[in-house]
């Protein structure tokens, strides 16, 4: 009976042992997971537009602006003059953003109708931040009436 015993000793201590040599020789694995932080500026007006703007014959011609973050901007467009539609006029002023209300007042720099090449224009539209456009654009001038526009921020 003491061998017996002796034995089941023996046995429980061998078996003891290699669950103590097993889970020594065990290691944790720990899971990373990788987690990405993107940033989304909110859309901003200031940058370089890009559309059209159709006269009261229904001819249509390209039109840009210059938006800078100080509050001024400066347009582009092509426009019909002496018979040719690829008379290209500039402009300089300001705008003002409330909201979704954009507006603008800018004085041409070379308006071939009038002897100083000056005149007075202004506008409004709808400005859009999720798609990044400019609607229901309405342009006109001291001498020529007015133009409905849109446009899309290229940059």
């Amino acid at each position: 009976m003491k061998q017996l015993f002796l034995a089941s000793v023996a046995l429980t201590l061998l078996a003891c042992s290699i669950t103590l040599f097993q889970m020594s020789s065990c290691t944790k694995t720990v899971a990373q997971t990788k987690v990405d932080t993107v940033y989304k500026c909110p859309a901003n007006i200031v940058g370089l537009w890009e559309g059209t703007y159709t006269v009261p014959d229904g001819t249509s011609f390209y039109f840009s602006f210059s938006i800078y973050p100080n509050g001024t901007m400066s347009y582009k467009g092509k426009g019909r003059y002496n018979g040719s539609d690829n008379y290209i006029s500039f402009a300089d002023g300001t705008y003002t953003l409330d909201g979704t209300n954009f507006s603008f007042n800018v004085t041409t720099i070379n308006d071939p109708y009038v002897a100083n090449g000056k005149s007075a224009q202004v506008g409004t539209a709808t400005y859009n931040a999720n798609d990044e456009t400019l609607k229901n654009g309405v342009i006109g001038t001291d001498i020529h009436g007015g133009s409905v526009w849109t446009m899309k921020k290229v940059h």
